[in-house]
């Protein structure tokens, strides 16, 4: 786990630093992209599934209680998948429209899960208020990257309410796997930048029996 010892300040500054780097710049683009929605898309589902991958073990192991919020999320991003590997191979024009819509409510499922580790986490609300104020205030800048920058903004903030939380707390144990799965995101797509899409390395996880 990251060391916790400025806590809010240091939270702040690792969402803006994130979100600045990440969010707000083009990514290198991937040679055998279509354009740039498909590119932006790719890492959109490259982060998450970065993420999730790393939520899985840990909720399967560990926080079963998170099972349900788990698979909602793991099947939006199915959903999300699906659509964009129909719009790669779509003979006709490709529907762009049908795959941001897709990314729009798999954004929704990871902040639902989100939500609900942060419930459990006993955060001050207005430490919360504070991260989330600073993450819009960025996010508002992050340009047309905007399927990256959505996910990238939720998982941030995720991560940064976590660092508040000492590690001698009984639940810092749940802090340090939210902080873990956006290190994994991120990592997931520094992997993948600049490289040729590749939809192997994406396919949908199992569900949590």
């Amino acid at each position: 786990m990251r060391t916790n010892l400025k806590l809010a300040a240091l939270a702040l500054a690792t969402t803006a630093a994130v979100l600045t780097t990440t969010g707000c710049k083009s990514q290198p683009a991937h040679p055998n992209q279509i354009n740039v929605f498909d590119g932006a898309t790719y890492d959109a589902l490259t982060l998450t599934h970065g993420a999730l991958t790393s939520l899985r073990a840990s909720v399967a192991a560990t926080y079963p209680q998170y099972k349900t919020e788990f698979n909602q999320a793991a099947a939006s991003y199915a959903t999300a998948l699906n659509a964009y590997e129909l719009y790669r191979t779509a003979v006709t024009k490709p529907n762009e429209a049908q795959v941001a819509s897709a990314i729009q409510n798999l954004t929704m499922s990871i902040m639902a899960l989100e939500n609900a580790f942060e419930a459990d986490l006993h955060v001050s609300s207005a430490t919360a208020a504070t991260i989330r104020a600073k993450a819009a205030q960025i996010r508002a800048a992050a340009g047309g990257n905007i399927s990256v920058a959505d996910i990238l903004t939720v998982l941030e903030i995720a991560a940064s309410i976590a660092e508040t939380v000492p590690a001698a707390q009984p639940y810092a144990g749940l802090a340090a796997m939210v902080i873990e799965a956006t290190d994994a995101a991120l990592n997931a797509e520094t992997a993948a930048a600049g490289q040729p899409i590749d939809l192997s390395t994406i396919q949908p996880l199992v569900p949590i029996s």
